[in-house]
């Protein structure tokens, strides 16, 4: 019998559970303050497409309550967060990973989205083209609701999100 042959284009929902998984394990593995601060600002970015794509779809996970937490613990590159804060931002990404993944194999959809950005041809860093790969395939067009009070944040949220998908398709080294 031969091997399943893995299909290495995730689906939506799977890129956000590979990229909250990512962030998720950047910021606990961050050993320096500048990995740490990178860690939390690619964990913000992460966060502003997850969250649109929650909403947009009408995703019961995340709720509006841990994305919000996240993204203001997450935004300050760790200023004003203390140890409590960083846990919890680390097992709310993970909990909404296995929220979204609904009992499906995270370790495969993982590797289903290393081998989509693999043959991609990768450079720019696995974290921004997977954020880069949210925005599009999400079809995303702000990260707040014009209505809202926060709507006034979309331009400077938007211009983060394009900055991190410029980074994603330079070439890598």
């Amino acid at each position: 019998m031969a091997p399943a042959l893995m299909q290495t284009c995730p689906s939506l929902s799977e890129l956000c559970i590979a990229a909250l998984m990512e962030a998720a394990d950047g910021i606990e593995s961050a050993n320096d303050t500048a990995a740490f601060k990178d860690a939390l600002n690619a964990n913000f970015r992460v966060w502003l497409v997850v969250r649109e794509c929650g909403v947009g779809n009408g995703w019961a996970v995340p709720t509006s309550r841990d994305a919000e937490f996240v993204i203001q613990g997450s935004s300050g590159q760790g200023r004003g967060v203390n140890d409590d804060e960083i846990n919890a931002i680390i097992a709310i990404n993970r909990r909404v990973a296995h929220g979204l993944a609904a009992g499906g194999d995270i370790a495969r959809i993982r590797t289903r989205a290393v081998l989509a950005y693999r043959e991609g041809g990768g450079g720019g860093g696995f974290a921004p083209w997977m954020v880069g790969q949210i925005y599009k395939k999400g079809r995303l067009r702000s990260a707040f609701d014009p209505t809202s009070e926060q709507g006034r944040l979309r331009p400077i949220i938007r211009a983060a999100a394009v900055s991190f998908i410029c980074e994603a398709e330079q070439p890598g080294p």
